[in-house]
């Protein structure tokens, strides 16, 4: 589990670890735990999704996997809150390979 260590804080010294995480957050925390591997498909569907965002590998990677899908067909929604349910149906996902 080493890639949580590349796991930056809110700031230089904080890591707010009682704050909630975002859509965009918790698929690059699984991305990076699956080694970021490289993404065959790179046909972003999302509007709200640019390449110059740091999670846009993360979410090209999670959809191609099947981990996510968009909250609408043109829409990923990065920055909403990711409920706990949302995390572990990632997590099953992910992990159901």
């Amino acid at each position: 589990m080493l890639w949580i260590c590349d796991t930056t804080g809110t700031a230089d010294t904080t890591f707010s670890p009682y704050e909630k995480c975002e859509r965009c957050q918790v698929v690059t925390f699984l991305y990076r735990a699956f080694g970021e591997p490289e993404i065959t498909d790179t046909t972003n569907p999302f509007t709200d999704v640019d390449t110059d965002d740091y999670f846009y590998n993360a979410v090209l990677w999670a959809v191609e996997e099947g981990v996510t899908s968009g909250t609408t067909a043109t829409t990923f929604g990065p920055f909403v809150t990711c409920e706990r349910c949302m995390i572990v149906t990632f997590l099953y996902r992910a992990l159901a390979e």
